[in-house]
């Protein structure tokens, strides 16, 4: 039996399943409805985005995914291996992704005035850190449901 605890590159396929379970952990966090389970409902939740920005950014840059020596990568190719398998800068990754911005600006649906999605992404990327897991402050449940439906949002159009 393998250990949860092995590290390993993740497939994008991978990466969108462990999305999905994390963001089904942060729910049920969240519907216990104890403000003392707020942050790790936000925390998780967060991770789920980073886990399907990554899942993109292995989808663009496809050698990422079979990276051998990174020792000979330009500083460029480098700076996008740090940021998929060494850094959680929500931030840098959608800077990579520009063509995911420029759709998620321009989407209009029924749900969506234009550039409101993206503009919650924005949002979220902005606020969410890692270092929330270490946070002696606590957030009041209705800023984590808050939270965690945005997320909910937001994945739907990230998968």
């Amino acid at each position: 039996m393998g250990s949860i605890f092995k590290k390993m590159r993740l497939r994008p396929t991978q990466l969108r399943t462990v999305a999905q379970r994390r963001f089904d952990d942060a729910e049920c966090l969240l519907q216990k409805g104890q403000n003392a389970r707020a942050n790790g409902a936000m925390y998780l939740a967060g991770f789920v985005i980073e886990c399907l920005l990554k899942a993109k950014l292995l989808e663009k840059y496809q050698w990422l995914q079979i990276a051998g020596n990174t020792g000979n990568l330009t500083t460029d190719d480098r700076r996008l291996y740090d940021l998929c398998y060494r850094m959680h800068d929500l931030a840098a990754i959608l800077d990579h992704l520009t063509e995911l911005g420029e759709h998620l600006k321009n989407l209009n649906s029924f749900r969506y005035e234009k550039g409101r999605l993206y503009s919650m992404l924005k949002s979220v990327v902005g606020r969410w850190t890692i270092f929330a897991r270490y946070s002696p402050q606590m957030a009041p449940m209705q800023e984590a449901g808050d939270f965690v439906r945005q997320i909910k949002e937001i994945k739907e159009w990230l998968k």
